[in-house]
């Protein structure tokens, strides 16, 4: 058994090492070159030889990058079905800036970065030869390279109780595209060989707590991205109190938002990160002495329990108390200003009004019919061919098609719109689940059993991944107030972006994440933990799919 397990060692390390020198940058034709590994390693096991229907290249409908997901199935006997998932691309290696060429040869790497200053903690891991450094090491080649030795062995039993069906998507790092594409296929492949899908087991990395334990996650936590248009009146700065200027309640939305822990969720011991806002701009196009006519934002919003319908409704409460201040303030003020003036006291004509895309989109359809809707769609597709051409950002572009739907309506007054942006994520958990199979009701105690027994580790369970994953496309709970809130009002929807909601209501498949020890994700100093990767976690996975199939 221990020569095995060398063997096995020495094995996934070469590959995990073969991986690494692909790049595979995220949105870009590189992810190819990673499906054709990836397959061309299935291909050459002896079971996928004799089994050519097992395993193939799923493609993604309509992509302009022609990706494709890779996927393997190893039938034992019966219809328990474990599914691990990964992913192949990684973020691009600008980052590491003049390392970059030796981003991706973590021997050359290591030496060179013996001559950066580095924090201490890295330094440390640096000078201990314990850890793995390259970009795509830790996020996530090293569960990619883990998984494989599973299919491996598996595949080389002559009986076994259960299935193994190994999928690797695309795109994760970007809109999820692939994990997205990949609900189809897996009702495909569950119908096809008649299988139950037990649970599905990401192999995304964690960091060990501060008792250097293990954490694995039941869940994954969710992410919702609002995008805020403010639309002003404008006006000459010398006239500044004929106008209003978006800046100004845009900026309060912004304060009342960012940070704020009232947007956090609380299951057990675990709370959600406050908000925090990634664009902020003005819609000016050039320099005149007036203020602008309006101005838009998104941030994001992660979420354990907190649906679409809850932070809308939120986020309207927000937007019209901001709206209420901003005018209040502005009245006060105007007030200050007459007096200096020796004027008589005038108010303001400014009133709340704060609205959904739906709510504008409906109106310039009730206005304007098939005017609105014609210049509609030509905008959309204006947006796509500048999306396609990195001219403006998938997020950015709503607020073009806000406004654009904003000029068939008759109401020119100050508004506020919300409308939500791709990527959105649904909150996934298992205790989110009514009916588990009794071998996953228990799987947090289970989990921690065999690390003790097998790896002679500490783990600890969290309910949710917080570093946002492919798992939340793997089932779909309170649909009622997630599908027809996305639906409506993101206005991306069915143009460039869509959730299979419906197949992923159906597969309603659990779902954990068990990977290696890794840190520093998405920066030049990304680095993973070698013996997590060799022996711990590839024992820790075995043993646990052993357990699950039995």
């Amino acid at each position: 058994m221990n020569k095995l397990m060398e063997d096995y060692n020495e094995k996934i390390k070469n590959n995990l090492l073969n991986m690494i020198s692909i790049q595979s940058d995220t949105g870009t034709r590189l992810e190819k070159d990673m499906e054709k590994h990836l397959y061309e390693w299935l291909q050459k096991l002896e079971y996928f030889q004799s089994n050519t229907k097992n395993f193939g290249l799923h493609s993604i409908a309509e992509d302009p990058l022609e990706r494709a997901v890779v996927w393997g199935l190893v039938k034992g006997e019966g219809r328990r079905t474990v599914i691990l998932i990964n992913h192949h691309d990684v973020v691009d290696s600008y980052d590491y800036q003049t390392l970059r060429d030796y981003a991706y040869q973590p021997e050359v790497l290591r030496d060179m970065l013996k001559n950066v200053k580095l924090p201490k903690d890295v330094k440390d891991d640096l000078d201990s030869g314990e850890w793995i450094f390259a970009r795509g090491a830790c996020d996530m080649k090293a569960g990619i390279a883990i998984q494989l030795s599973i299919i491996e062995q598996f595949s080389k039993k002559q009986k076994f109780n259960g299935n193994i069906l190994f999928i690797s998507v695309p795109d994760e790092e970007s809109l999820s595209l692939g994990m997205r594409s990949s609900a189809g296929l897996l009702e495909k492949i569950k119908n096809m060989f008649d299988l139950e899908y037990t649970i599905l087991i990401d192999s995304e990395p964690h960091q060990k707590d501060e008792n250097n334990s293990g954490v694995f996650h039941t869940g994954s936590v969710g992410k919702l991205m609002p995008v805020v248009y403010v639309r002003g009146k404008k006006t000459h700065i010398g006239d500044i109190f004929q106008g209003f200027n978006p800046i100004l309640l845009l900026s309060q939305i912004v304060s009342a938002t960012e940070l704020n822990s009232d947007f956090s969720d609380v299951v057990e011991d675990e709370v959600s990160p406050p908000p925090s806002w990634s664009f902020f701009r003005d819609g000016k196009k050039c320099y005149d002495a007036s203020t602008p006519e309006a101005a838009g934002g998104y941030f994001s919003i992660l979420s354990m329990n907190r649906t679409p319908k809850t932070i809308l409704d939120q986020l309207m409460e927000i937007s019209k108390q901001s709206f209420e201040n901003v005018i209040s303030r502005m009245n006060s003020n105007y007030s200050n200003y007459l007096d200096k003036k020796n004027e008589s006291q005038y108010k303001l004509p400014w009133e709340n009004n704060v609205k959904t895309f739906l709510q504008i989109y409906n109106d310039a359809i009730s206005e304007s019919g098939d005017e609105f809707l014609k210049d509609y769609c030509l905008t959309i597709e204006k947006l796509k061919t500048d999306i396609k051409n990195n001219i403006i950002s998938i997020p950015e572009s709503n607020l073009a098609i806000i406004a654009k739907t904003l000029e068939y309506i008759s109401d020119q007054t100050p508004m506020v719109v919300i409308a939500f942006s791709p990527p959105y994520y649904p909150y996934v958990s298992i205790n989110d689940f009514k009916e588990l199979d009794k071998s996953v009701s228990d799987i947090d105690k289970v989990v921690v059993d065999i690390a003790k027994r097998v790896c002679n580790e500490t783990y600890i369970k969290k309910n949710y991944f917080m570093g946002i994953s492919d798992m939340s496309y793997t089932s779909l709970s309170e649909s009622e107030d997630i599908i027809p809130y996305i639906q409506s009002n993101m206005p991306l929807w069915k143009n460039m972006y869509d959730i299979p909601f419906e197949a992923l209501k159906r597969l309603a498949i659990p779902s954990i994440n068990i990977g290696p020890c890794g840190k520093d994700l998405h920066k030049f100093t990304e680095r993973v933990l070698e013996k997590d990767v060799l022996s711990q976690t590839p024992k820790l996975l075995l043993a646990l799919v052993e357990y699950i199939l039995k």
